[in-house]
């Protein structure tokens, strides 16, 4: 059995519990992408894989499958606009991070979506869209009471 730290940067696959290796952008998106990039890939079913930062060998976080890829874009897309844009909530994304940390209970360097399993995928999305509406309705409320 492989440890988290295994699993967590990308070395080992939690779906088949088997090594990974480090491919190119090409292995995960066939012959003619131009993504650039390395990604570890799992073993035994290449649709396993997670990509790396940009020194092509720290992974940016777990091997996911298909659905728990699916979750994290799912979650950075009410997770981001939280941090960042027009009407961003915090003034940083390490102080968005640090608040769903404190949230979700767990410790803040394993408080990124790329760590995240499907249940940690979907707490931190509930949250996320708690604050929203919780701050939305405060403005709302706000507004009646000055009459703006």
């Amino acid at each position: 059995m492989h440890n988290n730290l295994q699993i967590l940067s990308g070395k080992t696959c939690p779906y088949c519990n088997c090594k990974t290796q480090l491919v190119s952008d090409k292995e995960i998106y066939g012959k003619d992408s131009n993504y650039g990039g390395m990604y570890y890939q799992c073993m035994l079913d290449k649709d396993h894989y997670v990509g790396t930062y940009s020194d092509n060998i720290t992974s940016l976080g777990r091997i996911a499958n298909r659905e728990l890829r699916e979750f994290k874009m799912r979650g950075h897309r009410v997770f981001d606009p939280l941090w960042k844009g027009n009407y961003k909530y915090f003034s940083s994304r390490p102080k968005a991070y640090k608040w769903l940390s404190k949230k979700m209970k767990i410790d803040i360097d394993k408080t990124h979506f790329g760590m995240f399993d499907i249940n940690q995928c979907e707490e931190a999305i509930h949250y996320c869209k708690a604050l929203k509406k919780s701050k939305l309705r405060y403005l709302y409320l706000l507004r009646a009471k000055l009459k703006i």
